[in-house]
């Protein structure tokens, strides 16, 4: 069962259990102020599911909050208002109904006795209508027409009973969630995407970036030639000297771009819910995918990612935009695409599983009760942050044994062929999560510190065969992108 669909039917069993509890707690008639109340809570919890999600567009949203700040004005105005109005349970209705003259009749001399000629009673089909009175006096007239209700009505059946509640429960939750379900089909509906140029990427094997790089949001991507990285909100292209910069992409000019990937002449990256593509000239952009990604990676003619929209399941798309295709359960937490395979990680009953499957889905075998973030796979190991303790380990394929590289809480690393570089999680009154550069030997030995006093972006860092990208403060000023050598030294 997904999050999203379990997400309803919490929110589905609130509604029941509310519902029951004024049913249950007040005899005879219920309140004006509990059903505004009911509306008000289930209303918020879908508006508070739906923001969670990223299931709406910024303008759809401020409609909801809208609508919510006018759901709380009508109970504060329920409470303050002078006139209070009781509701007869659905049950009762039709006894009620029968009965009406014998009730006006109780409230009118009710009215005569203890009433003065400015407060008033009315009798409407489903409900009473206190005006002016106190809260002792509705309390005793609410008595005198329960202590009626229950003298003359009779006992109600079973069968009562199950119509009561299938009429006033179960039939408007049904209809309520079909409308729900039918609102939020129509708003999450995207068309079919159609690309202007049908491209084929004649090497099936060629990879758009690394895996070290694409946990740290894909900020830079190498290629024989260039270099391709992000700087304030647009991608650019450098040769391998850093020297003669071009912007690639720089509309539009406020929203990020990341998860580059690089393959023959395309480059692939994410633009918030989007997955695009665009040539290394800048031009012949397309959009290929809409919806929420994360650890998207090129192979060859197939685009891999995380799909978060679809249950954070692991599915692929060809690099047309099209064949959509799942490739595992949903609530995959970590994936990485590694020697014509995909290792994922996902969480069961609080119990962590490492998996492994080949690029169509089939296969699956488990590896280890491990759950991991950010791993790296290499021939020999897999490297992951452990994702309760924050530090860094790494397993051996082979025997599926695992060792501590560090005894620091690691929040972010890249690993090449010879060293990993890693920034450490900072104290929890930080006004940062990321403190100062360093590197190590894959093994953990030899700690060198690169740029220790500084603060990293969430972006994290990037790493090419010659240099190391990464986006940082001094804690003071605002984050720049900086590119240092593999031995810290300053370039840019």
């Amino acid at each position: 069962m997904g999050e999203k669909t379990l997400g309803y039917i919490i929110i589905i069993l609130v509604f029941l259990i509310f519902y029951m509890v004024i049913n249950f707690k007040f005899k005879n008639l219920i309140p004006e102020i509990y059903n505004k109340m009911l509306l008000a809570v289930i209303y918020f919890m879908l508006i508070v599911k739906l923001r969670y999600e990223n299931g709406f567009l910024n303008g759809l949203y401020d409609l909801l909050y809208i609508l919510l700040i006018m759901a709380a004005a009508i109970v504060a105005f329920t409470v303050l208002k002078k006139n209070k109005i009781y509701f007869f349970k659905g049950i009762d209705k039709k006894f009620i109904k029968s009965r009406n003259n014998e009730i006006l009749h109780i409230l009118q001399e009710y009215k005569n006795n203890n009433l003065d000629d400015e407060a008033s009673i009315h009798l409407e089909k489903s409900s009473i209508v206190f005006n002016g009175l106190n809260k002792l006096q509705i309390k005793e007239c609410i008595s005198l027409i329960g202590s009626y209700i229950d003298e003359n009505k009779g006992k109600y059946t079973f069968d009562d009973y199950v119509n009561y509640y299938v009429k006033t429960v179960a039939v408007p939750v049904i209809i309520t969630l079909a409308v729900v379900t039918i609102f939020i089909k129509i708003l999450s509906y995207r068309p079919p995407i159609e690309v202007s140029e049908k491209i084929n990427i004649e090497n099936e094997y060629s990879i758009g970036n690394t895996e070290g790089n694409i946990n740290n949001y894909g900020m830079v991507a190498e290629t024989d030639d260039s270099i391709y990285f992000v700087r304030d909100y647009k991608i650019y292209k450098t040769d391998k000297e850093l020297k003669n910069e071009i912007i690639v992409v720089d509309e539009p000019a406020n929203l990020g771009k990341d998860t580059i990937n690089v393959v023959e002449d395309w480059i692939f990256y994410r633009r918030g819910k989007e997955i695009n593509r665009v040539k290394t000239d800048g031009k012949g952009y397309e959009i290929l995918f809409i919806g929420y990604s994360l650890h998207m990676q090129v192979v060859g003619n197939w685009i891999y990612f995380n799909s978060v929209d679809d249950d954070s399941k692991i599915c692929k798309i060809d690099v047309n935009g099209q064949n959509k295709q799942f490739l595992s359960d949903g609530d995959i937490k970590d994936m990485a695409v590694y020697d014509g395979k995909i290792y994922y990680s996902y969480k069961n009953k609080e119990e962590g599983f490492l998996e492994v499957m080949n690029m169509d889905g089939s296969n699956k075998q488990f590896l280890s009760n491990i759950r991991t973030r950010n791993m790296i796979v290499d021939e020999e190991y897999i490297y992951y942050l452990d994702d309760i303790e924050e530090k860094l380990y790494r397993m051996n394929l082979k025997d599926k044994t695992r060792e501590p590289l560090s005894n620091e809480q690691i929040l972010k690393f890249i690993k090449d062929d010879s060293h990993i570089y890693y920034t450490l999680k900072t104290p929890d009154d930080s006004d940062w999560r990321f403190k100062g550069l360093y590197r190590m030997n894959i093994d953990g030995s030899n700690v060198v510190s690169l740029d220790g006093d500084t603060y990293l972006d969430e972006m994290g860092m990037g790493v090419t065969k010659d240099y190391i990208f990464y986006v940082a403060a001094n804690g003071k000023e605002q984050p720049r992108l900086k590119i240092i050598n593999m031995d810290g030294i300053m370039i840019k």
